[in-house]
Formats: C-alpha cells, structure tokens, sequence
C-alpha cells in the first residue's frame, strides 16, 4: 500500500513492491497457492478509498492463473485484469483476460514477448487506466516450479513493455509486485535486473 501511495500522491512514478509471498491467488472468501491476502486488491482498495484513482489495469506474468484477483474484480469494469496463463478467456466487455502462454521452444521469450504486447499493451491503450499494475511472477523460468521455458531475456523484455506502455497510457504510473517464483538462484539474478530497467528512463 505505501508504494501505492506514494505513485498516487505524485511522490513517485514508477515503484517495486517486493512482497514476501505472492497474493493473486486469494479471493474474496477463499486462498491458495499460498496466498492468504491479495496484496493487489488491496493496494487498489486503498488507493479508492485514499485517492483520486480509479481505473486500473494488470498484467499477470505469474505462471498460474490469477484466479482470486479474478474473483474480486470480476464484475468491476474499471479493472482491466490480463493473465498470461494456460487458458483462453475474454469477458463480454473485453477487461477479463486469459492467454495462453506460448508452447516451449527455441523462440518462447520472444512468443511470450509478443503476446504480452498483444494482450496487454493493445487493451490498456483503449482502457487508458490511471495505474498500471505488472504482477510479476517470475516462477515461468525455466527451472522454476512453472517453468514456461522463459529466460532473463523475457522478463527484462516485460519490464520494459511495461514502462513503455506506463509511459503512453497513464504517466508512467506503474506499480509493480512481486509475484511468484521459489528458486532463490533465480531471484537474485532476476530481480535487480527487472528493478534496473524499471528504474530508466
């Protein structure tokens, strides 16, 4: 919430949440996945209650299905929710998404990549949210518990999707949110290096 806060307030354009434990699988009266609270949906709670903003758009790069985020906003349409996950979805009014994630092979950072760009960057340009919010789930590395075949290569790629849309769409206001991912070997190559490229210009 207080990275949320301080993005709100003009304090900051661009913030890392580097949360303990991932929330996107907590709903409104159920968790999992070892989510117990869905730290997004409770940063946009506040920032509703706090602050003049509104609208919001997600992406989910977590591996898994953002099902609990899904149940909370399910039925609010100043939420644009995408996930890039085993499944094919779109709601009647286009802001719930589900894409399958590319098959491995020896391209999948650029499929991935491209259908991020598709997906997410092509909506929220309609959308025009005042946040954008990256659920940056990194457990599709290769190796990971839901390994996509993904290297560093994708996930530098996204950080810099995500600036570049922030940029065009809502004034760079980006939130981004640890998300899944166990191995610790990975995290530490990962995470400096998405924080790095979030934090140019």
């Amino acid at each position: 919430m207080a990275a949320a806060e301080k993005i709100a307030s003009g304090e900051l354009v661009r913030a890392f949440a580097f949360i303990g434990a991932g929330g996107h699988h907590a709903g409104r009266d159920f968790f999992g996945g070892y989510c117990c609270f869905n730290d997004v949906a409770i940063a946009i709670a506040h920032l509703r209650d706090t602050s003049g903003v509104r609208r919001f758009a997600i992406l989910d790069t977590d591996a898994h299905h953002g099902d609990g985020t899904r149940d909370i906003f399910q039925n609010d349409p100043d939420v644009l929710h995408v996930c890039i996950c085993g499944m094919n979805y779109v709601s009647p009014d286009g802001t719930k998404v589900d894409v399958p994630a590319p098959r491995v092979g020896r391209d999948t950072d650029e499929a991935y990549l491209k259908i991020a760009e598709v997906a997410f960057s092509g909506r929220i340009r309609a959308f025009r949210p005042d946040l954008a919010i990256w659920y940056f789930g990194f457990d599709g590395h290769q190796g990971d518990y839901g390994d996509m075949g993904l290297s560093l290569r994708c996930f530098v790629g996204l950080a810099d999707l995500m600036v570049r849309t922030a940029k065009e769409v809502s004034g760079g206001k980006l939130l981004t949110v640890l998300g899944g991912g166990s191995r610790t070997d990975l995290a530490t190559m990962l995470i400096p290096q998405v924080i790095h490229r979030l934090g140019k210009d």
